[in-house]
C-alpha cells in the first residue's frame, strides 16, 4: 500500500490479489483489487510482482512462480530472496533522493527519507535550477569560465541559499557577476525566481 502512489505516478497498471476487504485502498482507473487468493495464473500478465503477504510461504511461492516465468520479483520478508529492491525516494524536483537499507528495514529508510525531507528546505530547489542555468550557459556558449563543484561551493558559502531565500535579485547578480563575470545576470540566464517569494 505504501507503493502505489509513486507507482500509479509511473503510470503503473496495478493488480492486488487479497482476499480481505481494502477500505483504504486509494479509487484510481489503473488500480483493481481482487478479492480473492493468489493463483499462479495472476503472473500471466505481469511485468514486476511485489511478493507482499504476512505469510513467507505464499510470499516464496510468488517468488518461485515469478522465476519460473523470469518476471522480477520483490518479496518484502526475504531481500536476499529478491530481485530487486526499492529505495525510499523523495522528490524534490530537479533534485532526486534515493535512501536504502538493502532492503534490510525500509522502514528505516523511510524514516531517513522523511528526515530528509525536513532538513532539505526549498531553496535547494532554486538553487540547482539556477546551477543548471549557469552550467547551460557556460556549455552553450563555451565560455572559458570555471564550472565545478568549487565553485558551487563558493557561491553557497558567500550566501547564495540566503539571497535566493530573500528574493534579492541584485545581491543574486551581485554573487553571479562576482564569480561568472558580465552576461551571468538573472535577466540574461533567462531565469526567473518561483512564484510566491516576496
Amino acid at each position: 500500500m505504501r507503493k502505489l502512489p509513486a507507482l500509479l505516478a509511473a503510470g503503473a497498471k496495478i493488480n492486488i490479489i487479497d482476499p480481505a476487504p481494502l477500505p483504504n485502498m486509494p479509487q484510481h482507473p489503473q488500480l483493481t483489487h481482487h478479492c480473492r487468493c493468489y493463483l499462479p495464473t495472476d503472473l500471466n500478465s505481469a511485468r514486476l510482482i511485489f511478493a507482499a503477504t504476512d505469510d513467507p510461504r505464499i510470499n516464496a511461492r510468488v517468488a518461485e512462480d515469478a522465476a519460473a516465468l523470469e518476471i522480477l520479483c520483490c518479496r518484502i520478508d526475504s531481500a536476499e530472496d529478491s530481485d530487486f529492491i526499492t529505495p525510499a525516494r523523495l522528490l524534490r524536483p530537479p533534485l532526486s533522493f534515493s535512501v536504502s537499507t538493502g532492503g534490510e528495514s525500509p522502514a528505516m529508510a523511510s524514516a531517513l527519507r522523511d528526515l530528509l525531507a525536513e532538513k532539505i528546505p526549498p531553496v535547494w530547489q532554486t538553487a540547482t535550477e539556477l546551477a543548471a542555468a549557469i552550467r547551460q550557459k557556460v556549455l552553450t556558449e563555451q565560455h572559458q569560465i570555471p564550472y565545478n563543484q568549487q565553485v558551487l561551493l563558493l557561491l553557497i558559502e558567500q550566501g547564495l541559499f540566503e539571497v535566493l531565500e530573500q528574493s534579492d535579485q541584485a545581491g543574486i547578480d551581485q554573487l553571479l557577476l562576482k564569480h561568472f563575470g558580465a552576461g551571468f545576470s538573472l535577466k540574461n540566464l533567462q531565469f526567473s525566481l518561483p512564484e510566491g517569494t516576496p
